[in-house]
């Protein structure tokens, strides 16, 4: 069975206040569905943070119900779909009982899970979607369907082991294959900015021995993909639609494709999907970026300036250029404090404490017309005090 595994849409997402919206409609529509049209997939899994908030914007919720429209709608591919931790998961699930027979299944509620069953050529895949889920929801879930041992979950780990024992308990006895879609931290992947974090102190961290009586888990949450076990195919993270953060910007973006044979080992691709701007930083002097020798760019930029003086009013001068720049930083040539605290200042007249702080952060001393402006301001406001 051939599936493709995507993750972490966050349909609505606002980067430094720009709303990414119609960059994920352009690439959604320009490389993903023409990939799902090359591979033609059995089944495509999200696998969590659809939307970027709770509450997403009317342009992200049209977005995302055209997308259905497109995989089940048209190309009639069941399309199987977990909430996250930026999901609103009743939300996201509205109308969910209807739709899964038309091949739209939609998980967020805890109480209305259970294994969508696909056949194939090799006979039966059984996919348990194991929605981002709290411990304390979970409990509350146990509770509501009389399951023992609520009291027992305390950590995300045994959250996890009870959503993932309770949907592995509603399969048929019989050997089949199994896929699992979850939105958790699993031990061994690596965290991107952007994420929001699940909880404080590596609470949140569960292990990924949790899936292994899966065949494959498809994860979301985590932006960049990667496989939790450096030599298995079995678990892993697709990573985000698109680079949402600038520590992100040396990641590659794109889905994983896979495909299960008949004795359940699963192959695996990554294909990268490349979008019409993307997100990077730039660095250099003013003088530089704005001159013949640095091309214009539409991407989206965080640029750090590294003039020795300010330069006014950077930003809206460098958007005649770069049009996409969200945010600029003026370095100066400031380097971080070494932890020097061994100075008596009393004994320093404000001159010389002018100099040791130029040179204890910029590495270098004031230059000659420096040092004269320097007097001169002093100078002034001597005066203006003696004044008073």
């Amino acid at each position: 069975m051939k599936f493709i595994h995507t993750a972490d849409w966050h349909l609505g997402k606002l980067l430094k206040e720009h709303s990414m919206t119609e960059d994920q409609e352009w690439l959604l529509n320009n490389r993903f569905l023409p990939l799902v049209d090359e591979e033609k997939p059995d089944v495509i899994l999200l696998s969590g943070d659809v939307y970027d908030r709770s509450y997403p914007p009317e342009e992200a919720v049209e977005l995302f119900d055209r997308m259905t429209e497109e995989i089940v709608g048209k190309r009639k591919i069941p399309f199987i779909i977990i909430s996250g931790n930026h999901d609103s998961a009743e939300r996201l699930a509205v109308a969910s009982r209807l739709l899964k027979w038309q091949g739209l299944y939609i998980f967020g509620p805890l109480t209305r899970l259970s294994p969508v069953i696909l056949e194939d050529a090799d006979g039966t895949v059984a996919f348990c979607p194991l929605p981002y889920a709290e411990p304390a929801r979970v409990r509350v879930m146990m509770n509501t369907l009389g399951l023992k041992g609520a009291d027992q979950v305390h950590s995300y780990e045994e959250a996890e082991t009870v959503l993932s024992r309770y949907l592995l308990s509603l399969l048929p006895a019989e050997p089949l294959r199994k896929v699992a879609l979850a939105h958790a931290f699993a031990a061994g992947g690596t965290p991107s900015e952007s994420e929001r974090p699940l909880s404080i102190g590596g609470y949140d961290r569960i292990s990924d021995s949790v899936f292994e009586e899966y065949d494959y888990t498809a994860l979301g949450h985590l932006h960049r993909p990667q496989k939790t076990q450096r030599e298995s195919e079995k678990i892993q993270y697709s990573g985000s639609l698109m680079r949402y953060s600038f520590d992100e910007v040396n990641q590659k973006k794109g889905v994983i494709v896979g495909e299960l044979d008949k004795e359940g080992k699963v192959h695996t691709t990554f294909h990268e999907m490349v979008p019409r701007y993307q997100v990077r930083c730039m660095e250099g002097t003013f003088d530089t970026l704005m001159g013949e020798e640095t091309e214009p760019s539409d991407d989206y930029l965080q640029i750090r300036l590294t003039d020795e003086t300010p330069v006014i009013d950077a930003m809206p001068k460098l958007r005649t250029k770069f049009p996409h720049a969200l945010g600029v930083e003026q370095d100066m040539g400031y380097r971080e404090d070494e932890g020097s605290r061994n100075i008596r200042l009393e004994q320093m007249s404000d001159e010389d404490i002018l100099k040791r702080f130029v040179h204890q952060f910029r590495d270098r001393d004031l230059t000659e017309e420096e040092e004269k402006l320097a007097l001169q301001t002093w100078d002034t406001v001597y005066r203006k005090e003696n004044a008073q």
